[in-house]
């Protein structure tokens, strides 16, 4: 499941790069112009062009990481450059639409869908029901309603008839042991196993349990990256 975590997470950014890289590839290096694709600020909900980076594209790999205060949503461009994203994916088997919110959803020729929602949050859902989202807010579901809500930083998640799996952003290891503590509170202390290890200078750490229903939750922390997978 963790590979199919990362195979997600790889091609929600490759679709994205190679939307973003089309849209810009007319652009000129060196200053920003009146162009540029808008970015907008989360923290202001404005928009604006983006700084000049490498001929005026974007660090999409930082963005879609979750990293930057900044995401470019591509519903929230002008006509004409959404017309130009149409085009483009058209001819590379990809069918491109905009919604009259400032989302954009995007069909792979499997039947994958993608949706980027105006505040800059992928999400996907494939045809088998599988599903993921990349940034974002907390979700709501049969595994997520087992555990406390955590005060993390998400940064991708994927979803699965029998499996939830999250990876969480800027964690320290203290605050992946205070978070463990509410989850045996909700009752996974059922075959728990812990492990808290530092090996050349670096922290590894995982809890797993069952709870009375049978959902088995790990909870895992190796030197600044944590994530939750819960299996029925």
């Amino acid at each position: 499941m963790k590979k199919q975590l990362f195979g997600i997470l790889a091609f929600i950014v490759s679709v994205t790069l190679l939307i973003s890289l089309v849209s810009c590839s007319s652009k000129p290096g060196g200053s920003v112009d009146d162009d540029a694709p808008l970015v907008r600020d989360d923290s202001t909900g404005s928009t604006s062009a983006p700084e000049n980076n490498a001929g005026n594209v974007p660090d999409f790999s930082a963005i879609m990481a979750g990293n930057g205060g900044t995401d470019t949503v591509w519903g929230l461009q002008d006509p004409a450059a959404r017309q130009q994203i149409i085009d483009a994916a058209k001819a590379d088997g990809f069918d491109v639409s905009f919604g009259a919110d400032g989302s954009m959803t995007v069909k792979d020729k499997d039947g994958t869908v993608f949706v980027q929602s105006t505040d800059g949050t992928w999400t996907m859902q494939g045809k088998d029901g599988q599903a993921a989202q990349l940034g974002g807010d907390w979700p709501d579901n049969e595994f997520t309603r087992l555990v406390p809500k955590p005060g993390f930083k998400l940064a991708v998640v994927s979803i699965s008839d029998d499996e939830f799996s999250a990876a969480f952003q800027s964690v320290a290891v203290d605050q992946i042991k205070a978070y463990t503590e509410q989850v045996k509170a909700r009752g996974f202390t059922v075959d728990a196993e812990e492990e808290d290890q530092n090996v050349y200078g670096g922290v590894f750490y995982t809890y797993s349990a069952y709870n009375a229903d049978g959902y088995r939750i790990e909870v895992s922390y190796a030197s600044g990256t944590a994530g939750i997978t819960i299996n029925k």
